[in-house]
């Protein structure tokens, strides 16, 4: 089983489910393109690494019925500051690679259109790890699952695990999810949870 937790940095124990505080949630009542967490650096006296909790659709109606969620950090939409790489399985194929020049981290592919079964999300857990250092470079890990056809495995029920970077030393002060050439329909929610250091 993979733990969805992040890795304390003490013997690489998972942290325990009541060492998250919900710092802040957003359900979507309309269509929208992106969501923001901005101010984030309120938080860097209390917490070491965030944690973003989603369930998303998009409503793109054209290609292969599916649609990338991006994570951007510090509002940098350059493609060049990101890497990433993908791992897929549908219980009887495995895929990995990279989504290539991608103005963040690819993070779920997300159901969509008259391809994916009515009212399917797709659900992803991001974690953000060291969010407030300013000595590394801000890697990331996210494990999701989506219904959908147009995935690199075709018409599939499948698990994602994808680990990305950001080449910056920056502290991470804003989190923008977007929604590639679509928008997140209403229902979909955004949840940012903190882990404190040591916990």
């Amino acid at each position: 089983m993979i733990p969805l937790g992040i890795l304390a940095a003490a013997g690489g124990a998972v942290a325990a489910v009541d060492s998250y505080d919900l710092l802040v949630t957003e359900i979507l009542t309309s269509a929208q393109s992106s969501v923001t967490f901005a101010a984030l650096g309120d938080y860097a006296a209390d917490y070491q690494h965030l944690q973003l909790r989603m369930v998303l659709r998009n409503n793109r109606e054209v290609g292969y019925n599916t649609g990338k969620a991006i994570l951007q950090l510090n509002s940098n939409t350059s493609s060049s500051s990101y890497k990433e790489h993908y791992l897929i399985g549908n219980g009887s194929a495995v895929i990995s690679g990279t989504y290539g020049a991608v103005p963040g981290v690819t993070v779920v592919e997300m159901p969509s259109g008259p391809g994916s079964p009515a009212q399917t999300f797709a659900a992803a857990v991001t974690d953000i790890l060291d969010a407030f250092s300013s000595s590394k470079n801000t890697t990331v890990r996210t494990l999701g699952g989506v219904h959908t056809t147009g995935t690199a495995l075709g018409e599939s029920k499948v698990a994602e695990l994808v680990s990305g970077v950001f080449l910056s030393t920056a502290a991470i002060t804003t989190i923008t999810m977007i929604a590639d050439s679509a928008s997140f329909v209403t229902g979909s929610r955004f949840s940012l949870y903190g882990l404190k250091a040591g916990a």
